[in-house]
């Protein structure tokens, strides 16, 4: 199962190289956009609550960068 919105997030877009490592980048993914944690995704959850895009830098587990 792969996050409707992965292929064009623009948080991963933006800081895919900003997060540290490449592997805590594929820790993200794995678990919030292709994984269990995908419900629990800041991002999906603000665009919810708000009907809107949430911001670029929110991150999927709820910090901004």
């Amino acid at each position: 199962m792969t996050c409707e919105k992965f292929e064009k997030c623009a948080f991963f877009k933006n800081h895919k190289n900003a997060l540290g490592s490449p592997r805590q980048y594929q820790l993200l993914v794995e678990h919030y956009c292709h994984g269990p944690l995908m419900c629990r995704c800041a991002r999906l959850t603000y665009e919810k609550e708000k009907e809107e895009k949430p911001p670029v830098n929110l991150s999927p587990i709820g910090e901004y960068m």
